[in-house]
């Protein structure tokens, strides 16, 4: 290390993951509007296309640029089935920033446990749970009691 450069002591950290239907910005106060929140997804069979949901992840303590990577993974497969990458700049790590996604067409060829996730510059730096599984059937509609 050079005489006098004092190494960055922040790390970039996420502070959440919300998976919702959609978000949307109130342009008179510039608060995000978060609509239909979940956490699993009901499909009738599989593989099934989920149309659209949007991501919110909300990170700091950054200083600097940071390549980032939001994207779905399957638990047990490992395989990452949908993603999305950008860029972001700190110029504090007191700042806050909200990044918005909107992924659109995704498809789930099996039902299970998945991970929602964000990496910058390649290390993760949260993940979620996003549960897909089959719809199941009342009994009602199927003619039992």
């Amino acid at each position: 290390m050079s005489a006098g450069k004092v190494p960055n002591p922040e790390v970039l950290s996420c502070i959440s993951i919300i998976v919702c239907n959609d978000i949307y910005r109130d342009e008179a106060s510039k608060n995000l509007i978060l609509v239909g929140t979940f956490n699993t997804i009901e499909a009738s069979a599989f593989p099934c296309r989920h149309h659209q949901m949007s991501v919110l992840a909300t990170l700091t303590n950054g200083n600097g640029e940071y390549k980032l990577e939001i994207g779905i993974e399957h638990e047990q497969s490992g395989v990452t089935i949908m993603m999305l990458t950008g860029a972001t700049n700190f110029d504090t790590p007191l700042a806050v920033t909200d990044i918005h996604v909107r992924l659109e067409g995704i498809v789930f060829e099996k039902p299970g446990k998945y991970w929602v996730f964000v990496k910058a510059d390649g290390e993760l730096l949260q993940q979620r749970p996003l549960l897909v599984r089959i719809r199941e059937q009342r009994k009602a509609e199927m003619g039992h009691d």
